[in-house]
């Protein structure tokens, strides 16, 4: 490191680092920083080169930075990925920028890293718990670092000039990001679709809900056992056969649509996970006897579900405001990645399980199928079939009736799937590269490749020891502490009805000074009073402890506004639209809990 003001502030920057990452920072103290030529630019900022080549502007870096961050991410952005250190800019940057709550600098070569502080003081922003980092090593790492911060909607930050001689590695990473991004894109439209079904279900179960603990008791229950986690993917018949011997030898977890094969074959399984909100998913379960299998399900889902015959039920935690504001307190939660198999395997997690082993795990289509032969879907394209319309043709129309695309399978060959099958396995390879998570095995050769999770055969399970006598014996101490009875509603619901009063109440006031403000013409306005009003509407809302629950209806602020206001009225006009938007949504969730409501539900 030389040129005019570089250099030096290494070991200041590296105790500040160790303060929030100390495995960093120790890391990187024994690292040598690569060779940069630091001098200063046009407008007085450091800048640098390496082997010849500009690392930032030599006129004026720091604006370069904030103009190159503020255009790459999108409205309403909460977290920024930042590509390559570089001299920090981007970094401070972002930081800058209001709604960013978080920074993910991704860095191919820690070496760079080292030099970057060597050359500047960044202390300040190196003391922040709120910047994260890929340092090397799998750059698919930034899908775990995404999950583990809770952003919501990312922006990607990329700086070509910083990315020289690494350029597989950070292309690797764009990848990863994009589906995140895809997920993201995908969220917010299922939101849209299914967000009134999924609070009208959890205030219709909210005192069935109440009945049943949480999964918080069954955490690490199963510490060391193996759980064979069963999908509905076509791949599950091949395991059906051994699963009397199977069961010997593992816990059996099941999704819901799994539930009718593992019957069919004389075995009820010991946890059926059923959490889809919709109606068609609890028709999986709706006809079929079960009395000895436990049922795990969230707040969501489709109330007729809470009445099944099962032997007991564990409701976890919900992952939609609604829930969460009705059973406070720790219920446990389960990962939710868009599918049941996602939230089993991490039901299975969160009871301890040594080895995870999934079956029926095909994220796509395997000749042509989209499901065991004795899941509802296939028997009811069956029973539809007639010699001029068989079941095949009807099973073809579901592969082909979205955009499919080829990609590979765990044997090594390909496998037809789609955005959706593929959004599920970006799910388990962030959740298979955190450290914490078990080990994770597919027995389905011709399912969809996932990073992470390798392929086993079923010899390997069947060689396990016995162990049913000691599930068995697990399951029945559970079974005795599941027969109490749970705190209920107790004072959160009438406590949750008096926010969203208030909250509709405060927000109808903001609404109406608006646009009363906006009635008046420009000659009667009396901006500074109207403020007031705002403010102190604003500060209400903000504190509400239902603004959550209101705030989940909401559209997203991208489609009300499309641009940013370029005007004090348009601004007061967004105002008053929000809020009446607020008003409708608190209102929407009132209605729920009328005496009237309750008595349909």
């Amino acid at each position: 490191m030389s040129g005019d003001g570089s250099g030096g502030w290494l070991a200041r920057n590296l105790m500040e680092l160790s303060q929030v990452q100390p495995a960093l920072a120790s890391f990187l103290a024994t690292t040598e920083p690569e060779a940069w030529l630091c001098s200063a630019a046009a407008s007085g900022d450091l800048t640098a080169r390496h082997e010849g080549k500009l690392l930032h502007s030599a006129r004026d870096p720091r604006n370069e930075a904030a103009r190159l961050v503020a255009a790459a991410l999108p409205g309403g952005a909460d977290t920024a990925v930042i590509l390559g250190a570089g001299l920090g800019y981007a970094i401070e940057a972002a930081f800058e920028l209001p709604g960013i709550e978080r920074v993910i600098l991704c860095e191919a070569l820690p070496q760079r890293i080292v030099a970057t502080l060597d050359a500047r003081d960044l202390s300040s922003i190196l003391s922040r718990e709120s910047l994260s980092y890929v340092a090397g090593g799998d750059p698919g790492a930034i899908l775990a670092a995404l999950e583990d911060t809770g952003a919501r909607i990312a922006g990607l930050v990329g700086q070509r000039a910083l990315e020289t001689g690494a350029e597989p590695w950070y292309a690797a990473v764009r990848a990863a990001f994009e589906r995140f991004a895809a997920k993201e894109s995908i969220n917010e439209n299922t939101v849209k679709r299914f967000g009134r079904l999924w609070v009208r279900n959890i205030a219709r179960n909210s005192v069935a809900a109440a009945a049943f603990h949480g999964i918080q008791g069954l955490a690490s229950r199963f510490a060391g056992f193996p759980a064979l986690v069963l999908a509905a993917g076509p791949s599950l018949d091949e395991v059906l056969s051994h699963i009397q011997d199977l069961r010997q030898r593992c816990l059996i977890v099941a999704v819901d649509t799994s539930l009718r094969s593992l019957l069919a074959r004389g075995v009820e399984p010991d946890f059926v996970l059923v959490v889809d909100p919709q109606y068609w998913n609890w028709r999986h379960v709706a006809d079929l006897e079960w009395r000895t299998s436990y049922l795990v399900t969230e707040p969501a889902v489709w109330p007729p579900a809470l009445r099944c015959r099962f032997k007991s039920a564990f409701v976890a935690a919900s992952v939609f405001p609604l829930g969460r504001a009705l059973f406070p307190g720790d219920r446990g939660a389960l990962g939710a990645g868009g599918s049941v198999a996602t939230s089993a395997w991490d039901f299975a997690r969160h009871i301890g399980a040594g080895t995870i082993y999934m079956a029926g795990l095909d994220l796509g289509y395997p000749v042509g199928h989209t499901h065991a032969r004795a899941s509802l879907f296939e028997q009811r394209a069956i029973a539809a079939g007639s010699r001029l319309h068989p079941s095949s043709t009807t099973q073809a129309a579901a592969v082909f009736a979205i955009p499919t695309q080829a990609a590979k399978a765990n044997d090594g060959g390909s496998i037809l799937t789609d955005a959706r099958m593929t959004l599920y396995a970006w799910w388990f390879e962030a959740r298979l590269a955190r450290r914490e998570s078990p080990p994770t095995r597919t027995l389905s050769q011709r399912g969809l490749a996932i990073p992470g999770m390798a392929l086993s055969g079923i010899e390997a399970l069947l060689e396990l020891p016995p162990r049913r006598n000691e599930l068995d014996a697990i399951l029945h101490e559970i079974g005795v502490s599941a027969a109490s009875t749970p705190q209920g509603l107790a004072s959160a619901l009438p406590e949750l009805i008096s926010s969203l009063s208030e909250i509709e109440q405060r927000a109808r006031k903001g609404a109406e000074a608006a646009e009363a403000w906006l009635s008046r013409g420009s000659s009667a306005r009396g901006g500074p009073g109207l403020l007031a009003i705002l403010d102190e509407v604003d500060a209400f809302l903000r504190d509400s402890a239902a603004r959550d629950v209101v705030g989940f209806l909401l559209p997203s602020l991208r489609s009300l506004f499309s641009r940013a206001p370029t005007s004090f009225e348009e601004s007061v006009a967004n105002s008053a639209s929000l809020y009446h938007h607020i008003v409708d949504s608190a209102h929407e969730h009132l209605e729920l809990f009328s005496p009237e409501t309750a008595l349909e539900g």
